[in-house]
């Protein structure tokens, strides 16, 4: 038995949101309810008189690092990206997701696609992008949703699914009077000054529901239910029969203004969260998946522009369910 397994309570069920996915036959519009706010009352959607401008909506993290998927066809791992402020349905002629790939070599069984929920659509691939950079592009004009839409790439049908996706960006005809502003460029660095890479590890980060966390004297942290690990915690403040839900905070103070690759370290083991752990860096949620036999691993959450306080939490209250952390760092795009 491995030191942080076998504990799960009894599972009440999936207590994790789920986003509805539409039947592969029907329309990729979702019903719904008649809207009962008064006409006068009503946002105005209508087009801007005259010809469609050629807008592109980009994602958070467009100009970081692609991020990697290595993951079995039942894994719930995926690549989560945020593209902002896409007007309304009534305003677009057409909307085309456009991104980059690596190593997206196996068509019709890489991997999937979701968008806002909908789908699954097959992830573009192509035989000639063994090891090397694709394009890919796909028609989701009915998948989406006025303002921030979720995009989401998960694995397909092979055994092990490996690819990388980044720079990922809505294209669209929109009857808008101007296009929304791209991302802000990372703030420029007080003279003399550069970015640096940062790293907390796990003994130092700021717990809630302490009881209900393994901190070990030597390499990592764990939430965790059962009475084996009574043992394991050097402050011995673990209690077993907890729930398993709490946060770890990693709080890094007077960041220097940049880009940054944020990586976790962590203990991966089978029994890890079947959602994947949530870290929200400066307010931003991404999973994780630890489940897999690579032990300590670190793993990309992304990129972000960074500046002053930043809090990176490691938010294990969503699920009970077992996560783990070692550290987290802080590396500037170069």
């Amino acid at each position: 038995m491995t030191p942080d397994a076998g504990d799960a309570p009894p599972d009440g069920g999936d207590d994790r949101g789920r986003i509805g996915v539409p039947d592969a036959g029907s329309d990729s519009e979702t019903a719904s309810t008649p809207d009962a706010t008064p006409p006068e009352d009503r946002p105005d959607t209508s087009p801007e008189p005259g010809g469609p401008l050629a807008c592109e909506y980009r994602s958070n993290g467009y100009d970081g690092a692609l991020l990697t998927l290595d993951a079995g066809p039942t894994s719930p791992e995926r690549l989560v990206f945020v593209i902002e402020d896409v007007p309304n349905h009534a305003q677009l002629d057409t909307a085309t997701l456009r991104f980059e790939s690596y190593d997206a070599d196996h068509p019709g069984e890489e991997g999937e696609i979701y968008v806002n929920g909908v789908g699954p659509f097959e992830l573009p691939a192509n035989a000639a992008w063994d090891n090397s950079p694709g394009t890919g592009t796909l028609d989701v004009l009915g998948a989406l949703v006025t303002g921030d839409n979720l995009i989401e790439f998960g694995p397909g049908r092979l055994s092990r699914s490996y690819f990388r996706i980044g720079r990922v960006s809505i294209e669209a005809q929109a009857r808008v009077s101007e296009c929304a502003a791209a991302p802000a460029p990372p703030p420029t660095p007080p003279p003399g000054t550069g970015a640096v890479e940062r790293t907390i590890g796990y003994r130092d980060a700021v717990y809630t529901n302490r009881a209900t966390w393994v901190v070990r004297c030597a390499d990592y942290a764990f939430t965790a239910y059962s009475d084996e690990h009574l043992s394991s915690d050097c402050a011995g403040e673990y209690r077993a029969g907890g729930n398993r839900r709490g946060t770890a905070s990693f709080q890094f103070r007077e960041v220097i203004p940049a880009e940054y690759e944020v990586w976790i370290r962590s203990r991966h083991t089978e029994n890890r969260n079947r959602h994947g752990a949530l870290f929200i860096v400066d307010g931003v949620e991404r999973r994780i998946s630890q489940r897999s036999d690579r032990n300590r691993t670190d793993d990309l959450w992304g990129t972000a522009i960074l500046d002053g306080n930043v809090d990176v939490v490691l938010d294990s209250s969503r699920e009970s369910e077992s996560d783990s952390v070692i550290s987290v760092t802080l590396r500037p795009v170069r």
